[in-house]
């Protein structure tokens, strides 16, 4: 069965590909939701403490997510136990959906190839650059840059933590918060706009959810639970 004949699969690229569209559309939904962050000249918010506890600990984050997972895999290989039902397939899931979807995805492909430069350097913001949509490839920028939002990434990856481990409707919501607790600070910060951190969820969220099917899931016929099924796709959207 392929993926793209399951409903959610369907409800998933069909809400990246609206919210797209509307980005496109009107790109002034950037600059309108970056400058309500914007005042006395600059974005304060990315002196808070915890906005420098964040991006200090969006690393460990990953990291030590990882290393969780292969302890537990290695304690249900050691005393022949099943927690959390981690095996080498979900270990493996795990390291393909952080590596291509946040690694090669965002920080490779569209980060280094896009040129979008970040909301605090832009000259409606007090900046030199100029302000170039999404989906646009420009040269404002030449490293690192705003399209799409490493970091986002990286929080949005607790939806792949959430899938392979539990799949439970409140552990998802919690995965999607972490993920959206992140992408506020860094549109807050003046790091990313809007539609950087609304693309990095959709590439983790199509990425996660495709390489579940194929690598975890067995028998997909009777599969029930799905992130369509518990809105996080709407909510997201809405948000949007």
């Amino acid at each position: 069965m392929s993926y793209l004949r399951l409903t959610r699969g369907r409800v998933i690229l069909a809400s990246f590909a609206a919210s797209s569209i509307l980005l496109v559309a009107f790109p002034a939904i950037d600059i309108h939701v970056s400058g309500l962050f914007f005042f006395d000249g600059g974005f304060h918010l990315s002196d808070e403490w915890w906005a420098k506890f964040l991006h200090d600990g969006m690393v460990w984050f990953l990291g030590a997510s990882m290393a969780l997972v292969v302890a537990i895999y290695a304690c249900n290989r050691l005393s022949k136990r099943n927690w959390c039902g981690v095996d080498g397939k979900r270990v493996l899931y795990l390291f393909i959906v952080l590596v291509l979807g946040a690694g090669v995805i965002v920080n490779v492909l569209l980060k280094d190839n896009f040129g979008r430069a970040r909301p605090r350097d832009i000259a409606e913001f007090g900046g030199t650059k100029l302000f170039t949509p999404a989906f646009v490839v420009s040269r404002e920028c030449d490293k690192n840059c705003s399209f799409s939002s490493g970091e986002g990434a990286g929080g949005f990856f607790a939806l792949a933590l959430a899938l392979a481990l539990n799949r439970r409707r409140s552990t998802l919501a919690a995965a999607f918060t972490v993920g959206c607790v992140v992408s506020y600070w860094r549109v807050a910060s003046g790091a990313h706009f809007l539609s950087d951190t609304l693309v990095s969820f959709f590439v983790m969220l199509i990425v996660a959810d495709v390489l579940y099917y194929y690598v975890v899931q067995r028998d997909p016929e009777p599969e029930r639970a799905s992130l369509a099924e518990t809105g996080l796709v709407a909510t997201q959207t809405t948000d949007g």
